[in-house]
């Protein structure tokens, strides 16, 4: 830590840290378009300059490093005039569409027209009109509202390790476009809308779907592979719309992939709110109790799966299953969590965020204790011999190998498994309570609840439990009838 001053007041702050992110953390916001923590400094877009003391020049603060002692001006009329001057230099071509705009409401060039610019431009002339195109799979650039900031540039080299994008022409002329001749198809293209600062880059799936003020955000985890991505949820009428980044510093956290973000459309639909028996709408009443029976009668059970639910839903789980077994008369129950190949090696990434392990909280699992020695190939064939004679799936499909007539399956959604099953029970999704993950590195991070599970759903523990129940229950009655 170092001691800085600005504007007069001196301030502690850390001296690893860029000069706009230091001041960041004391309250000072210093204003920039280029800039971003996790990407190489251009210095391109000249909207953060500031005075440091004894230095005759502005200075760009996003390639200016924390000194001992050093002192900065930020609110001069010197450098109030100098940003006033970039943001009309920035606004001169930019279209006037903030209502038709998908990035109203959350545009860093709004905020900074707002915060520095001077409330009228000088610009006379016919502003330029280029045609908008679809450069990607999923991906849509508006070059009249391009402010050439690099930073689509930048992401796609220093961190997808690809180089399609390229600044072509000059001047008034400058526009960012396809560098080859193929479209975008990597698995980045939401994270080059999302990092983009004005609306020049958007993504089709998401495009005119909501104004960014109906949304209700709550802070949460991406549920697409082991990384834990920081996500901030959008939700609106009870339905999921969007995954943006919740950025965080500490774990270097700052992009999401395409898998994780644009996964949202089982959250919404398909979801299964009956009780089924071998594919057929049942009641809860009746279901519960043939899983009670098929319980009570069987050799030894196993349950499949479980990284998919969150760290207290397992320890729940856990503890119903133990109390399930004491009351069978301490029968058998193995649970292994770890059903793809994946979740038994070391961590594989696909890229630099994504990883193999499509589970959340298969490292949650894995410490909570939920694994056999055998694993999931000895766990099948102890099915096919016989001496499990009942499987209970979570929210997983069933392996190959095993009847679906010894299968009771807990899902979310209407799937093969549920529907091929004997039995089927719906759940909540992770979503619709608040829980945590654990990551590949070990990282435990919350989440909050974001939807509103329908009246009578249970989470996959809140239905062992009415299981557990309809067991003590049968007891119960055969001592009173005696």
């Amino acid at each position: 830590m170092v001691k800085i001053k600005i504007d007069g007041v001196e301030y502690e702050v850390d001296e690893k840290k860029n000069l706009i992110d230091a001041t960041k953390e004391v309250g000072v916001e210093i204003p920039y378009f280029c800039y971003h923590p996790a990407l190489s400094i251009v210095g391109m877009c000249r909207m953060c300059l500031i005075e440091i003391e004894g230095v005759p020049r502005l200075q760009a603060a996003c390639n200016t490093p924390v000194k001992e002692g050093m002192g900065i001006i930020t609110k001069s009329d010197r450098v109030k005039e100098a940003r006033a001057g970039t943001m009309e230099f920035l606004l001169a071509n930019h279209p006037l569409d903030c209502p038709v705009c998908d990035k109203a409401g959350e545009c860093r060039l709004q905020d900074n027209a707002f915060g520095s610019g001077t409330g009228h431009s000088r610009f006379e002339f016919e502003k330029r009109n280029i045609p908008q195109e679809e450069i990607g799979t999923n991906l849509i650039i508006n070059h009249n509202r391009c402010i050439v900031c690099y930073r689509c540039v930048r992401f796609e080299e220093e961190k997808v390790g690809q180089s399609n994008l390229g600044l072509f022409e000059r001047g008034n002329h400058s526009i960012i476009g396809l560098a080859k001749s193929e479209p975008i198809d990597h698995n980045y293209q939401g994270a080059l809308a999302d990092i983009c600062p004005v609306g020049a880059l958007l993504n089709n799936k998401t495009l005119f779907k909501s104004r960014v003020w109906w949304y209700k955000s709550h802070k949460s985890v991406c549920h697409g592979c082991s990384t834990g991505c920081n996500v901030t949820t959008n939700v609106r009428d009870n339905k999921m719309y969007r995954y943006m980044v919740r950025e965080n510093y500490d774990q270097g956290m700052f992009f999401l992939c395409d898998k994780g973000r644009f996964d949202l459309d089982w959250m919404n639909e398909n979801r299964l709110h009956s009780y089924l028996e071998a594919g057929n709408p049942s009641t809860s009443k009746e279901v519960l109790s043939k899983m009670a029976d098929r319980m009570k009668s069987a050799k030894s059970i196993a349950v499949l799966g479980g990284a998919h639910e969150s760290n207290e839903t397992l320890a729940s789980l856990k503890k119903s299953f133990e109390s399930i077994s004491r009351e069978l008369g301490g029968k058998s129950i193995q649970w292994e969590s770890r059903v793809t190949e994946a979740q038994n090696k070391e961590t594989e990434q696909v890229d630099f965020l994504l990883t193999k392990d499509y589970h959340p909280n298969t490292k949650g699992a894995v410490d909570l204790g939920i694994t056999t020695t055998s694993g999931i190939s000895g766990i099948i064939s102890a099915v096919k011999s016989g001496a499990i004679d009942l499987v209970v799936v979570l929210k997983e499909s069933i392996p190959e190998g095993i009847d679906p007539s010894k299968v009771i399956v807990f899902d979310t959604n209407l799937t093969d498994a549920a529907k091929n099953a004997s039995l089927a029970a719906p759940i909540q999704i992770f979503a619709e309570s608040s829980g945590s993950f654990t990551n590949k590195n070990g990282l435990k991070q919350n989440f909050e609840q974001s939807m509103n599970a329908i009246k009578g759903l249970e989470s996959s523990a809140g239905v062992v439990d009415l299981v557990f129940h309809k067991l003590t229950e049968k007891a119960e009655a055969s001592v009173g009838n005696r």
